[in-house]
């Protein structure tokens, strides 16, 4: 079933789109030493046709959020540098739209008119000469709350968290004509209270959450579409969930392979209780994630 998802995510590829790079041979951390380091990295997307990542790397304490970007090189990764949209607030949970033309991320930076300083959906827009300034959607994307951690299909649906009704939760959006709707609050059923990371596949059909169980850490879980609505979130089994928390999931473009985020044991060993593991960027191929929809 799980070879089946990763065939649909596939669908609807057009010819116009850039040659969907091959999926990874197995599951393994992200480029040791370069991308995946003894600093906390998280949060990772790649353009469609695999030459560019971009992905988060926080100071030591964490006080320090970037947006960092690298580049493949005869199949390897360059060392990664600040992207140039990041240097202003912290900004977090870059997210490469399908066709590549527009990266979102959130980003603490002042918006126009706002006084309170929340986590914001913000934009660039790819040109010619690189990626544009940051720009504020504005609402409905956007609100006086926490707006954070936006994935978007193909068919435009735009899913993030937000606290502009209370309780953190995940919302949708429809982009049509360069206008999105009013966003509506996702049910994901009563067992998915606290849900976060909205990662919604490339074809819509397979919503990848984080979830803290009862008895475990943060897990990544996963969600079918169905005619009836979104199905209960089940829990993706080892090697992607680990003892440790484990969450920011990522679909690439060609659906064949799943990225993510774990605060096991990597390029820094074993940690005490007390302290929390910096966490390093992982990869595993689709196929064997676990999805059974």
């Amino acid at each position: 079933m799980a070879a089946m998802v990763a065939s649909s995510l596939l669908a609807g590829c057009h010819p116009s789109q850039p040659v969907p790079v091959p999926a990874e041979a197995a599951f393994a951390m992200v480029a040791p030493g370069i991308i995946s380091t003894g600093l906390p990295e998280f949060a990772v997307t790649v353009t469609p046709d695999g030459s560019e990542m971009y992905f988060n790397r926080a100071s030591s304490d964490r006080s320090q959020l970037s947006i960092m970007m690298s580049r493949r090189r005869e199949g390897q990764w360059t060392t990664p540098v600040a992207a140039p949209f990041s240097s202003v607030g912290r900004n977090v949970d870059p997210f490469i739209a399908p066709d590549g033309k527009r990266l979102y991320f959130s980003s603490t930076r002042p918006r126009a008119g706002v006084v309170k300083t929340t986590f914001s959906t913000w934009y660039v827009e790819r040109t010619a000469s690189g990626w544009s300034d940051p720009i504020d959607p504005g609402p409905p994307l956007n609100s006086d709350s926490s707006d954070i951690y936006v994935s978007v299909s193909r068919a435009g649906e735009m899913y993030f968290s937000s606290s502009r009704e209370g309780p953190i939760g995940i919302y949708v959006s429809s982009g049509r004509g360069g206008k999105w709707s009013v966003p509506v609050r996702v049910n994901l059923g009563a067992t998915a209270s606290g849900a976060g990371n909205p990662m919604i596949s490339p074809d819509g059909k397979v919503l990848l959450v984080t979830m803290r169980q009862p008895g475990s850490d943060v897990d990544i879980m996963y969600s079918c579409r169905t005619s009836a609505g979104w199905t209960s979130p089940r829990a993706l089994p080892a090697p992607v969930n680990s003892a440790r928390a484990d969450f920011a999931p990522a679909i690439d473009v060609s659906g064949n392979t799943l990225y993510f985020t774990s605060e096991r044991p990597g390029m820094v060993g074993i940690q005490p209780d007390s302290i929390r593991p910096p966490g390093d960027l992982y990869r595993i191929p689709l196929a064997q994630a676990g999805i059974a929809c």
